[in-house]
């Protein structure tokens, strides 16, 4: 279905026809939450083998190419943050992933934290931490939930990526931490939205702030209150 919209500015009659679509942060924060998840873990030293490169890559190659268009919908729904949060993280799953894949095919020699140096993979973790530290305070716009998430994965980031280039052990496992919690904060807030967009009203509070906090019993008003329709989601 179309929506059709008229507006007028300066006496002059516009029509803009938009179509509804759905939410496409639900889809890109399971799939963030999936990657990160195992991202996280990995270097909180939760699991590992010689072969873990070979085992995950193909997952987080995957995860990563689902938030790549998660990005380009939410450029559709006309919100910025999502556009720029899944874009970028998107990215750089696919580039860790293909990073695993030279790891598991001997072209690069695996570097481990402990006593070694890996400056090149820290400027991977510093520029998306820097990135993301902007996300935070954009995401005060949206709601406390989409603030934690990215702020848990900003500081993370840059945690990781100063055991890249300290070879600390222990800030590692802290920014695997990190990275783990803001993923099961990003299941969450997907959650959240799919149960309300679902049934038509919130079922798990998602904590809105500023133009997007509640102020009816149904956030949706259908067509004109849907992604596509109306600005973000």
């Amino acid at each position: 279905p179309t929506t059709t919209v008229a507006t007028q500015n300066q006496g002059i009659n516009t029509v803009v026809y938009v179509t509804p679509i759905a939410a496409p942060s639900i889809l890109g924060l399971y799939s963030f939450a999936a990657a990160a998840a195992i991202v996280g873990a990995r270097a909180a030293q939760w699991y590992g083998i010689s072969q873990s490169p070979l085992i995950f890559w193909p997952f987080i190659l995957t995860l990563g190419i689902v938030q790549v268009l998660t990005a380009l919908w939410s450029f559709k729904a006309r919100d910025n943050l999502a556009t720029v949060f899944h874009g970028v993280w998107g990215a750089f799953f696919i580039a860790y992933a293909l990073l695993n894949l030279f790891f598991a095919q001997g072209t690069l020699a695996f570097l481990a934290v402990d006593g070694q140096r890996f400056s090149e993979f820290g400027m991977f973790w510093i520029t998306v931490g820097a990135i993301t530290c902007v996300t935070v305070a954009a995401s005060f716009a949206e709601s406390l939930l989409w603030v934690f998430i990215t702020a848990t994965l900003a500081v993370g980031s840059i945690f990781t990526a100063c055991a890249y280039f300290t070879t600390s052990f222990g800030i590692l496992k802290a920014g695997g931490y990190l990275i783990f919690i803001s993923a099961a904060l990003a299941f969450y807030q997907a959650t959240a939205w799919l149960l309300e967009y679902q049934y038509g009203r919130p079922i798990l509070p998602s904590f809105r702030l500023g133009r997007y906090r509640l102020t009816e019993p149904s956030l949706l008003n259908r067509g004109f209150g849907e992604p596509g329709v109306k600005k973000g989601q």
